[in-house]
């Protein structure tokens, strides 16, 4: 019998809803911090809990893909995939992301590309830099 795969619901957060992603990275020991009024997106399980979650960060002149963090159990089955393919339709040539290095591969797949911190302007660089000194293992990189 072959196995069938599970149904997960990729959704835009209402801004009421904004408190769910948050719990979300409470709960799994994620960094992100989703704001109201930030285009924020989920993936929910066959049982309705949230198990995946990503944020766009708008800036004066930038967008920053942030917070993108797939439950440990959900992980290995296209749901970090199925996240971004619905955050991707706010996606511009003025959004940038910083993911750790090794997922380099997986953002160059779904049309990013990886910046040089010295060609970055200032806001971005300066944000990237920041993140830097926490000592993050980050690339930046820009949608094309």
């Amino acid at each position: 019998m072959a196995k069938t795969q599970p149904c997960y619901r990729v959704q835009w957060l209402a801004d009421i809803e904004i408190p769910l992603a948050n719990k979300f990275y409470r709960t799994h020991g994620f960094r992100g911090k989703a704001k109201r009024h930030e285009d924020c997106g989920v993936v929910r399980s066959e049982r309705g809990e949230v198990i995946a979650c990503g944020y766009l960060r708008r800036y004066e002149t930038f967008k920053l893909l942030a917070g993108v963090a797939v439950a440990a159990d959900y992980r290995g089955q296209g749901v970090a995939r199925q996240l971004l393919a619905l955050l991707a339709e706010r996606f511009d040539s003025d959004t940038y992301t910083f993911p750790y290095a090794h997922l380099e591969p997986f953002y160059s797949s779904l049309g990013f590309k990886r910046v040089d911190v010295d060609d970055l302007s200032s806001p971005v660089g300066d944000l990237y830099r920041s993140y830097v000194k926490q000592g993050r293992a980050i690339l930046a990189m820009v949608y094309l």
